[in-house]
């Protein structure tokens, strides 16, 4: 079953009725003067290129082939759906900002001095791939996790990633690295023919200076190289914030950003964030 045939369920447009509800400065209302024609309409059409678009899995899930369609064309795995956006917001006040999605050429890579003084330091630990099943051990982990991080994440591992109402749809792997036998970082993936997705990264707030959210990103890595996948795909990126800016490791020169009108990908330091600011306001809105 190809993407055409998948049940497309759209969420309610999120209607804004003053520009500050979308977290816009003064300075970008007056930088953007057609704004406010755009938002009126916006509330008209429902179909707005930056609705979030969610789709629910037929019987043959989200694997192989039909996850590498997926996320070639802008979607990402949302617990046991998938979906996409253009615009999100961040936090309780409604600030939000454009975001595109990212993907990494394995085989273009050329890692920058940070990644190879990543691996040096965590050469010590142990690192084991296995299906992902999420037991106690990774829960106690994941609660460490999120007492430490300074934003909002799912109260528990399994809720981050599953839903109740049905079993899950992926082909899921998982990352366990070991300081001898003390989990100190779980990261977990979705693997597609020719594609991984980058699902979720936590670690030991101890063993910060090791990097190992980057670790594990590195070592997704390693592991579709030695499977003979070339792309990594990794979430979003925004155009406001730079708390997404980590996924642009440990090669921008390698990463693709998603161009939704006309469907292609292209090299991200051709725009940079700046560029695809603009590339939203004059033709996603």
């Amino acid at each position: 079953m190809r993407l055409t045939q998948m049940c497309l369920i759209r969420c309610a447009s999120r209607k804004a009725n003053h520009y500050t509800k979308w977290g816009f400065s003064k300075s970008q209302r007056k930088f953007y003067p057609f704004a406010n024609a755009a938002f009126r309409l916006f509330q008209v059409i429902c179909t707005s290129m930056i609705n979030d678009e969610y789709i629910s899995a037929g019987e043959a899930g989200f694997t192989g082939v039909m996850l590498d369609d997926y996320l070639s064309a802008g979607y990402y795995r949302m617990q046991h759906s998938i979906f996409t956006t253009h615009f999100t917001c961040f936090d309780e006040q409604g600030k939000g900002s454009p975001v595109f999605w990212l993907r990494t050429k394995l085989n273009e890579i050329k890692e920058n001095k940070t990644a190879t003084g990543i691996r040096r330091k965590c050469a010590a630990f142990k690192v084991q791939y296995k299906r992902a099943v999420i037991n106690s051990e990774h829960e106690a982990l994941y609660q460490l996790y999120r007492e430490y991080v300074n934003f909002a994440v799912a109260s528990t591992c399994t809720k981050y990633l599953h839903a109740d109402d049905c079993g899950n749809p992926y082909d899921s792997w998982m990352i366990e690295i070991r300081d001898a036998d003390l989990l100190i970082a779980v990261g977990f993936f979705d693997k597609g023919k020719e594609a991984i997705s980058g699902i979720m990264n936590f670690y030991r707030p101890s063993y910060k200076k090791y990097s190992l959210g980057k670790y594990l990103m590195l070592k997704k890595m390693d592991y579709a190289l030695a499977n003979h996948i070339p792309l990594y795909y990794t979430g979003y990126l925004s155009t406001a914030f730079t708390k997404f800016d980590y996924k642009l490791f440990p090669d921008k020169e390698a990463v693709e950003v998603y161009l939704p009108l006309q469907r292609k990908w292209r090299r991200f330091s051709t725009y940079g964030k700046g560029g695809l600011e603009a590339y939203f306001w004059n033709y996603l809105l």
